[in-house]
């Protein structure tokens, strides 16, 4: 079902009967690190801001040998792409059993109406109309027993959108108050609101670049910031970076590994840069970019008595990320909480799966380019 663009969360829910529901969300993410689980309840009604509570949350790390075949997964043989998809949907499901199973922080009464499953992306491209996703939902479904809502960008993208991003529907409807949402997981996303319509696309890559330069240093990932903090600024490479094809692109628009690695990681043109002055030279990059595209949302129509922003992902606490942004622009950045801030996505796709089974919108075409609102996902059960 379709819902015009320009209607805002108001004019979309405006009929609901208020109501609560428990649902689990589901995200793997770019980065590699690890599945995000994360149960919680809902309050929901015809008015913003809808309420949520976080019932128990962890992150389920990949050994590296699946890190690795995750990674390489975009160029896998179809057989190879099938073993995989049954795989992490087999551990996916016993891990969601065990958290059920432990009930730490909630009771009987939570359990959860439904299992909201992103998946983990191994090809997104919407030029060429398609996007894939891993992580076989039929395997989620006979081993949980749960109900399970998944493939939420495909329907998206076969309607003209991008796909992607997907979280500013939860943005509008738990975090409206904010000026922006700043997601920081592999790849960076944005979404604020203008005239009552929540605007959103992906910003640049966060995580996933940080990663692939700690990397080189024998590192999964630049924790804590140690790496950058060491580095010292490669200006001939910022200069190439601020000047990448992706940055001339306007309108709605969404990142795939496969764009790092075309414009932003040439091998030959980074074998000979330490790991430290890579992460710290992609951190002043990647302030420079937010600050400038921040500082236009906060000018924004109906905008000038809002600054603050929520920032959520492991971009987040991550210190010299925050550093620079923060010495680029005066607006309010807050970091959300830790739970808050680790888990944001999978507690969003778990809003998402619960949309779906309302029959309400779960898509906003402003944010993704497609002409309407509308309802994705499938569901098993």
């Amino acid at each position: 079902m379709r819902w015009a663009a320009q209607l805002g969360p108001e004019a979309m829910f405006g009929g609901l009967q208020a109501g609560e529901a428990v649902v689990l969300g589901l995200m793997s993410g770019s980065s590699l690190d690890g599945v995000d689980l994360c149960l919680a309840r809902f309050g929901y009604g015809p008015t913003r801001p809808w309420s949520y509570q976080i019932l128990s949350a962890r992150t389920i790390p990949y050994e590296q040998d699946l890190q690795e075949r995750l990674r390489r997964a975009p160029l896998a043989n179809r057989q190879e792409l099938l073993d995989l998809d049954v795989e992490l949907g087999r551990w996916w499901a016993l891990e969601i059993n065990r958290l059920l199973q432990d009930r730490s922080g909630f009771g009987p009464h939570d359990a959860p109406l439904l299992l909201a499953s992103h998946g983990h992306t191994v090809d997104h491209r919407p030029d060429r109309g398609y996007t894939y996703q891993i992580g076989s939902p039929s395997w989620l479904h006979a081993l949980t027993g749960l109900p399970v809502v998944h493939d939420f960008r495909s329907a998206d993208v076969a309607l003209g959108g991008q796909g992607a991003p997907l979280v500013p529907m939860g943005d509008a409807l738990l975090f409206g108050d904010y000026l922006a949402c700043l997601n920081l997981g592999g790849i960076a996303n944005l979404s604020w609101e203008e005239n009552g319509i929540r605007k959103a696309f992906d910003l640049a890559f966060c995580n996933t670049a940080l990663n692939r330069f700690a990397q080189r240093a024998g590192l999964s990932m630049d924790l804590d910031g140690v790496l950058s903090q060491k580095g010292q600024l490669i200006p001939e490479l910022l200069n190439a970076w601020n000047s990448a094809p992706w940055y001339q692109q306007t309108g709605a628009r969404s990142l795939d590994t496969a764009t790092f690695e075309q414009q932003f990681e040439p091998p030959t043109h980074h074998s000979s840069y330490r790991p430290e002055d890579l992460c710290y030279t992609w951190c002043v990059h990647w302030a420079g970019v937010t600050a400038k595209v921040l500082e236009a949302c906060s000018h924004g129509p109906h905008n000038n008595d809002r600054d603050r922003v929520l920032m959520s992902g492991g971009g987040a606490a991550h210190p010299m990320l925050l550093r620079c942004l923060a010495e680029r622009t005066s607006l309010d950045l807050v970091v959300a909480e830790p739970e808050l801030r680790d888990f944001k996505e999978a507690l969003v796709f778990g809003l998402l799966g619960l949309l779906h089974h309302l029959g309400l919108p779960n898509v906003l075409g402003s944010g993704t380019g497609c002409p309407y609102n509308h309802r994705s996902g499938s569901r098993l059960g």
